[in-house]
């Protein structure tokens, strides 16, 4: 099972869909350099997260999109077996996954926190305020006892948007609610204080007239930084499962708040409850402070330019993200040529991803970052150390690498003085030129103490990819007819923040749009963006699809009713986009990549002709 260099926390136990007679493989996860084997709890994951390798992921956020697209499931849960149960029954089974919004954090943090706990711990009703009879009724703060279940025994802090300390012990679900969840102004305060490598979890209220109760803590959700300054908000709703947005830009927000809409009085709140997690990264350079817009500025203090996405803009209410565009195989033939270039850069040639990391022994005035590359020719990697002590530590790196085992000792001088050791050159190694690509795990010892270890990969980025599949049209119709048109789209490439399928017709007294299905129809004077300026207003009807986070071989179709007018032949426009993924985030990649003809928008498109008899 253990094929590549992996950390780990602790053991994982797989269960199948016959949960009598499991087949049970439990990984014991191994320590670097024979200094042992750390046992956490042991924690039982269903076929659908094995099936995603969530025995391979460590980081925090590839463990919670194991859980993407898990289904809806009224009061659904996932207990301390691996089974899927409900939190009020837990003597019910199912064969097929579902989970709601707190079935979805407790199962994510069980990983997260390698603490495998039983729902009635999550659950407990920890001021003895919410049971049977209570004066604010039964499970008035279910969410509240939730979060502060999970976070307990953590370094844990609320975070309001004054960053004042609220500690928790000396409140309840009643007096401490969190901020109002439509403040904008608090939302960006807010997140000028989250970190990657530290979990938020959050509890939802709202009050409420429903008999014997005044306030519900009903919903809850689980946040998580990267290092590029997004804020991925994991949840599960009735309408769109288990998935994730990140609120830390003006697209993602819009949809967590269309999701949260209620009737003008009703103010709903949100409490932002942050944990350190168990084990981390060691400290990392300072990071710039995510932007109100989400967008990490880099060093130098320079802003990058703003997304310049291509698909329609609609008011903030209706969440519309940037558009796709797409790639063909179909009934009718498509026409195309080459008058449209590709809007699309390459990205660089070699990156670092840091798969995880673990301090095994905290030394005070010890600091360190990351690996990063140790130039621009990226032909080596720099391990970066700092002593704020006063006395000079030993230092010894032991590198696990695609050219075997390598090791390095020297001294790190005191007084705040750096040292910086350089892979390979420092190593001995005789190694030339460019890196090579694969997994790499450095262990840190201090005097001879284990002290960190960190597994990163040199990697060639890989790009999203848009490509459509098929495009059924029929060729000829009847005036009058109603016909459909059905567009499937593909990611052939990385996994994608967002992308859409776009279909529309330049002469809509040939060709109307009619509906779409999934998706909608942005009719005559809407407001949507442009290649040529940031926004324009349709003058025909567009068809569209939004999907936000597009994985990888993952595929999605629309499809458009369309009526036909007046006899002639009429084009139909097709494209499909998606965000790049190691391009300038202003970029959006499609299918197709050049053409002929362009849609309103000025978007490249394929062409196929419909005759109307």
């Amino acid at each position: 099972m253990m094929a590549k260099i992996g950390l780990n926390f602790g053991g994982l136990v797989r269960i199948t869909r016959n949960y009598v007679n499991a087949s049970v493989l439990v990984l014991a996860w191994l320590f670097v350099c024979g200094a042992g084997y750390l046992f956490a709890d042991q924690i039982f994951a269903p076929d659908i997260l094995w099936d995603r390798h969530i025995a391979d992921k460590t980081d925090p956020i590839a463990i919670a999109d194991t859980h993407l697209g898990i289904a809806y499931r009224e009061d659904g849960a996932l207990d301390s077996n691996g089974h899927f149960t409900t939190f009020a029954d837990t003597g019910r089974f199912f064969d097929s996954p579902g989970l709601n919004c707190s079935g979805l954090v407790v199962s994510v943090s069980r990983f997260l926190f390698d603490k495998n706990w039983t729902l009635e711990e999550v659950t407990r009703d920890r001021l003895g305020n919410s049971g049977a009879g209570a004066a604010l009724g039964k499970d008035w703060d279910f969410g509240w006892d939730l979060v502060m279940n999970l976070t307990e025994g953590h370094s844990r802090r609320v975070i309001m948007p004054d960053g004042k300390s609220y500690p928790v012990e000396k409140y309840d679900g009643t007096t401490l609610t969190g901020f109002d969840l439509n403040d904008m102004q608090a939302w960006r305060q807010v997140f000028s204080q989250m970190k990657p490598g530290r979990v938020y979890l959050a509890s939802i209220s709202k009050p409420t007239n429903k008999k014997g109760y005044r306030l519900l803590h009903y919903h809850v959700v689980m946040m998580l930084p990267d290092s590029r300054g997004g804020v991925w908000l994991y949840h599960a709703t009735h309408r769109s499962n288990v998935h994730k947005m990140n609120v830390n830009s003006q697209q993602g927000m819009n949809r967590l708040m269309s999701q949260f809409r209620g009737d003008r009085d009703n103010s709903k709140k949100i409490l932002v409850v942050e944990a350190i997690l168990p084990d981390l990264t060691v400290a990392q350079a300072p990071a710039a402070e995510p932007t109100a817009e989400g967008v990490q500025s880099p060093a130098g203090g320079q802003k990058p330019p703003a997304p310049q996405a291509a698909g329609p803009s609609v008011p903030a209410q209706q969440d519309q993200l940037p558009p796709q565009v797409a790639s063909v195989s179909q009934g009718s033939t498509p026409e195309t040529g080459n008058a449209v270039p590709a809007v699309q850069e390459s990205g660089p040639n070699l990156v670092i991803n840091h798969l995880s990391g673990k301090v095994f022994k905290p030394i005070p005035g010890l600091v360190s970052h990351v690996p990063t590359f140790a130039d621009p020719s990226k032909s080596g990697v720099k391990f970066w150390f700092r002593n704020l002590g006063n006395v000079p530590r030993q230092l010894e790196l032991i590198l696990r690498s695609p050219a075997g085992v390598l090791q390095y000792k020297g001294s790190i001088e005191p007084d705040g003085a750096d040292l910086s050791v350089v892979y390979p050159a420092d190593f001995g190694s005789s190694q030339a030129g460019s890196l090579r690509k694969g997994e790499y795990l450095q262990e840190a010892k201090i005097d001879g103490a284990s002290w960190l270890a960190n597994l990163f990969a040199v990697e060639t980025p890989r790009e999203a990819s848009p490509k459509i599949l098929n495009v059924r049209v029929p060729q000829a119709v009847n005036a009058g007819q109603a016909f459909s048109v059905v567009v499937e789209a593909e990611n052939a490439g990385a996994e994608s923040d967002y992308g859409g399928i776009t279909v529309s017709s330049p002469d809509p007294s040939g060709l109307k749009l009619v509906a779409a299905k999934p998706g909608r129809i942005y009719g005559a004077g809407s407001t949507v963006l442009s290649v040529t300026t940031d926004k324009i207003r349709t003058k025909v009807p567009m068809a569209e699809r939004w999907i936000e986070l597009w994985g990888e071989k993952q595929k999605y179709d629309l499809a458009v009713q369309v009526q036909a007018g007046r006899p002639g032949t009429y084009p139909l426009y097709v494209r499909c986009a998606l965000r790049g993924v190691n391009v300038k985030s202003s970029v959006v990649l499609m299918d197709p990549a050049s053409s002929y003809a362009v849609d309103q928008q000025g978007f490249p498109v394929k062409v196929f002709n419909v005759t109307v008899r």
